[in-house]
Parts: C-alpha cells; structure tokens; sequence
C-alpha cells in the first residue's frame, strides 16, 4: 500500500511541474508598462483627449499588432481614438519597443 502512494505522490508531482511549465510558456508577453510610460512621457502632445497611459490602450494595441495588424494600420486606428496622427505613431512605437 505504501508503495501506491508513493508512486502516487511522484505522478501527482511531475503533473505539477508540466502543467506549471506548459501555463507559463502559454503566458502571453506583455509590454514593460514602465518603460512605456518612459518612452510615452518623452513625447509631447499639444491636446490629449484620451491617455496615453492607459493600460487598456496598451492592451489593445498589443493585441492587433500580435494578430497580424501593421504598425502603421494600428497607428491609423490610434489616431482615430483622438490622438494626434504623430503622436499615434510614437504611442505604437513605444508598445512595440517595450515589448519582450
């Protein structure tokens, strides 16, 4: 009887350790948000309607961009949120600069 929960315990361990591993290579890559708040606070806009800090932006931008969307097709789709057409561009560089 020692012997089954023994070998139990082993499989339950080894499970542990490759479902562990499988969710974090299966953890998506986020941008370094200090970093994008760095690279964005370098830039100057005259009239900001929406933030350019805020984390849902990011999120989403992140999201087109890793679903085959061009940086310059999501920089379009950045400046149609309110943002300055330059200032689009630079907000979507910093995401993609900032990423890992």
């Amino acid at each position: 009887m020692r012997f089954i929960h023994a070998a139990a315990a082993i499989g339950i361990a080894i499970a542990v350790v490759f479902i562990a591993s499988a969710m974090l290579m299966a953890t998506p890559a986020h941008a370094d948000f200090s970093g994008y708040r760095r690279c964005v606070g370098k830039m100057t806009e005259p009239v900001a309607e929406r933030d350019p800090q805020n984390l849902q932006l990011v999120g989403e931008i992140e999201q087109d961009l890793d679903s085959g969307v061009s940086p310059a097709a999501e920089t379009q789709k950045v400046a149609q949120k309110g943002f300055d057409p330059s200032f689009a561009k630079g907000i979507v560089q910093c995401v993609i600069e900032e990423r890992p």
